[in-house]
């Protein structure tokens, strides 16, 4: 018999108190040109998306529509599966937009750490400037009684350039949807245009209330003020993890270790 290869268990190497830089520096004018350079990028993926979607449907779409060999069943089936790619694709443009937002509330948290004493930086530091930051922009939703204003943020950001990216991409996917409901389905021709209008505007609904909610919560901290909320946002800004946190590298001091 073959013998078993041992498996080596990894081991971490401590810490001691010379291996920490007591005062690092920090080149924040880098940090903040990248951050504003990942912004710049995540909104040229959305437009990619955008851009392959029509691609695909103005490929499918009229293949599907002048293609005698299939009937209306098989033409519903493609408007069903180019529809249900572009609500995966607006599912991944929302990633994008929160990703858009952790950047700037980066660039933001920058040049305000920019301000602060690096032999004083640490891990509260620039979390606190952090959620100053998160205040800042999204102070102006939260109501007297400490509750988020859904209604005042979507009239606000309804018709700005992001949204209304987003909205074409999903009124162009639940049009499709509707219309693969009204050929898959052979019913009174009446009921097919009410079922078809009825799942297209329901979700068109739904993927736009899916938007507004996961951008929300990129600010639920200042609703809630827990740990889990500000650490959606702030896991995300990577850019911003420039403190040695104890609790993930624990430090041993060789001098008193030798004792």
């Amino acid at each position: 018999m073959a013998k078993k290869e041992k498996v080596k268990k990894f081991v971490q190497s401590e810490l001691s108190e010379q291996d920490v830089e007591q005062c690092p520096k920090h080149d924040f004018n880098e940090l903040y040109n990248r951050a504003h350079a990942e912004l710049s990028l995540q909104q040229s993926k959305r437009d990619q998306i955008i851009a392959v979607y029509i691609a695909i449907t103005s490929f499918l779409i009229p293949f599907a529509l002048s293609s005698e060999a299939l009937d209306m069943t098989a033409k519903g089936l493609i408007f069903f599966a180019v529809a249900l790619i572009g609500i995966m694709f607006t599912i991944i443009t929302i990633r994008y937009r929160i990703y858009k937002e952790i950047y700037w509330l980066c660039c933001e948290t920058i040049t305000r750490l920019i301000n602060i004493n690096q032999a004083r930086l640490n891990k509260s530091i620039v979390q606190t400037m952090f959620y100053r930051s998160l205040l800042k922009k999204g102070g102006k939703y939260i109501a007297k009684n400490g509750k988020w204003m859904s209604g005042k943020y979507f009239s606000n950001n309804i018709f700005s350039s992001e949204t209304l990216h987003y909205i074409i991409l999903a009124f162009m996917s639940t049009i499709l949807l509707g219309l693969s409901a009204y050929l898959c389905f052979p019913i009174v021709a009446l009921y097919r245009i009410l079922l078809s209008v009825a799942v297209g505007v329901v979700a068109f609904v739904i993927i736009l209330a899916l938007y507004f909610t996961q951008c929300q919560k990129v600010y639920a901290v200042l609703v809630d003020g827990t740990d889990n909320s500000f650490n959606y946002a702030f896991s995300k800004a990577w850019f911003l993890h420039i403190y040695l946190d104890e609790k993930d590298y624990p430090i041993r001091d060789t001098d008193n270790s030798q004792q």
